[in-house]
């Protein structure tokens, strides 16, 4: 079901960059979204983060590694292409619709859509595509969100399967169901967790847009940047160790973690500084939800500390 969302979302994507590349917008083809002064003197603090927001998953090939065939040859493979087909497709589209709607008017056209007055999104597929084109991207807008969403909720289940295997989590989520083999008590719990936090949100009529999902994509960015930045650190500290591991190969075991991590570490302050714009609520606030991945950190970093020292007396 994923895959062919999947291939549907992003062939109606591909013909709508084409169709704009054939007739651009008022400006014609420009890479003024490129140029330096774009960077300087925008918010560059959403728009990282909201990038990094986009490579979120990417990692999940690593998870499924005990369903994987060939996982040593696979899970690389697909971790590359994955990491590669995010960053230029999101990239390219996102230059598309610049050269669409015009430079001069791309920031007016997001601000009416994020009041919604309008839809970026949908206004331009339906001046390229027509009302045909508009109204297929709106049904595969809904299934890529459906996809979406599964996706996580997939993830997040065998998150909590391996770490309850590994004693972080209740044994409970461990089990798997006696026919399909799949994680199935975690995958319920996920189920009641979301419904139960989305519950709460409506309860309290937290708009879904810019606070559940400008708040929570936050957040979870801000986590996701601590696990890529630990990964990398991890890689230094472990090929540091073991240089006998290295086999001549300094540049993948050394030097590209450490570009990784000055960049990580780099994008986490941009993102930090920024975070009440992403949020759009108080600093107090703002602070508390960027406290919560840090929070979440020292209490594995806790947990991990105890299972280390209960391995050798136990062994």
């Amino acid at each position: 079901m994923l895959g062919v969302a999947l291939v549907a979302e992003i062939g109606i994507v591909v013909i709508l960059d084409l169709a704009i590349l054939v007739h651009p917008g008022p400006a014609g083809i420009t890479f003024e979204s490129f140029a330096p002064s774009t960077f300087l003197e925008g918010a560059i603090g959403v728009a990282v983060l909201f990038a990094l927001t986009g490579f979120i998953g990417f990692e999940s090939t690593a998870v499924f590694r005990d369903e994987a065939r060939s996982p040593e040859r696979t899970i690389p493979r697909a971790t590359y292409a994955a990491v590669l087909i995010i960053g230029g497709f999101y990239a390219f589209t996102c230059w598309a619709f610049v050269v669409a709607i015009g430079p001069d008017f791309v920031a007016e056209a997001a601000q009416r859509t994020l009041d919604g007055e309008a839809n970026m999104l949908l206004d331009t597929t339906n001046d390229q595509l027509g009302r045909i084109g508009r109204d297929l991207v709106n049904v595969l807008l809904l299934t890529s969100l459906f996809a979406c969403v599964l996706s996580f909720h997939n993830v997040i289940a065998r998150y909590q399967f391996v770490l309850a295997g590994m004693r972080v989590l209740p044994a409970a989520l461990a089990r798997v169901h006696p026919k399909h083999h799949s994680p199935s008590v975690s995958s319920v719990v996920q189920t009641v967790t979301a419904a139960v936090i989305v519950g709460v949100f409506a309860v309290f009529d937290v708009d879904p847009l810019v606070g559940v999902f400008g708040s929570m994509a936050g957040v979870a960015t801000v986590g996701m940047t601590i696990l890529m930045l630990l990964t990398s650190v991890a890689v230094i500290v472990f090929f540091s160790r073991n240089a006998h591991l290295r086999d001549g190969r300094r540049w993948r075991t050394i030097i590209v973690p450490v570009i990784a991590s000055l960049g990580l570490l780099a994008a986490m302050i941009i993102v930090l500084s920024n975070f009440t714009l992403v949020t759009g609520n108080s600093v107090e606030l703002s602070t508390m939800l960027a406290i919560v991945p840090f929070v979440a950190l020292v209490i594995g970093w806790f947990i991990g500390g105890r299972q280390r020292a209960e391995v050798p007396a136990s062994g």
